[in-house]
């Protein structure tokens, strides 16, 4: 197999990413997501999908979405599906050998940046085992007393205490627009940098225990808050504020907004940083 990937990289002038899995039918009906538009590239395609461990065996979702290679003529040579975090199958049912890439996060950061969609979102799992954010008990932040020390550990400024802290995490995922307006102006006239106030916002929201608080609770005031905020205000504090909480925060954001490559730019280095490649020991082909 290492043979035959060697053999028709060597002939690929041209690589696109296209929409679906195994199960989506003939490759050339697909909608196109990205195509790469040079020979670095192609190369760094190369690398990030062919070096790693293979399995022996295959995963039984359908994948997707799927890397296509083309020839000089425009000919398909090859396809592999994405499946989950860091694993591609080539040519699935020919070989049934699956390759746990080196680098999972390169993968993602890279597909993500060329606009290949929900790219980042794979990292949701992984950050929320590495931060220690799964939920336990209770489930959302409970009101009064109880509720404050949580406010506290969340990094919530402090100005807005008095407000959230008669809700529950729950509640405040349904405040109204006028009380969502005044938890807005009271954040801006503490914090009337916009890109201190997206940095804020962002490790907020990248502390809430997933997926109840995070996706549905207090997450839901956070984004409302984000919404404001340009994107290169909440670019430059993702990329300056290099944080496992800030990048959680910015792939929540981008859940419920979609990918966007000058975010992925931002956290990239972050998700690097936080997720090395394998060894090399254990990374051969």
């Amino acid at each position: 197999m290492i043979e035959w990937l060697d053999h028709v990289w060597s002939r690929t002038r041209s690589v696109q990413i296209v929409e679906g899995g195994e199960d989506a039918g003939p490759l050339c009906g697909r909608a196109v997501l990205a195509e790469l538009p040079d020979a670095v590239s192609v190369e760094a395609a190369r690398e990030l999908t062919t070096t790693g461990r293979f399995t022996g065996d295959i995963c039984r979702c359908h994948g997707g979405p799927t890397i296509v290679l083309r020839d000089a003529t425009g000919d398909v040579l090859a396809s592999a599906g994405l499946h989950g975090h860091g694993s591609v199958s080539w040519e699935r049912s020919r070989f049934l050998n699956d390759l746990v890439v080196a680098d999972p996060a390169a993968l993602h950061v890279f597909l993500a940046g060329h606009g290949v969609p929900n790219q980042l979102t794979s990292f949701l799992a992984p950050l929320a085992d590495l931060l220690n954010l799964r939920e336990g008990r209770p489930q959302f932040r409970p009101a009064g007393k109880k509720g404050e020390r949580y406010l506290t550990e969340r990094g919530v400024p402090d100005v807005l205490h008095s407000v959230l802290v008669a809700a529950t995490g729950q509640q405040c995922g349904e405040l109204s627009d006028a009380h969502v307006d005044d938890v807005r102006r009271r954040l801006t006239a503490a914090m009337p940098s916009p890109t201190a106030r997206a940095a804020t916002l962002l490790s907020w929201l990248g502390r809430l225990p997933i997926p109840a608080e995070a996706l549905w609770g207090e997450g839901v005031l956070v984004r409302q808050l984000l919404a404001d905020l340009s994107l290169p205000d909440v670019a430059a504090a993702a990329a300056e504020t290099r944080t496992g909480h800030i990048a959680t925060g910015v792939i929540n954001l981008i859940m419920h907004s979609g990918d966007d490559g000058t975010l992925a730019t931002a956290i990239g280095p972050t998700l690097r940083q936080l997720f090395p490649p394998a060894r090399a020991a254990d990374a051969l082909r």
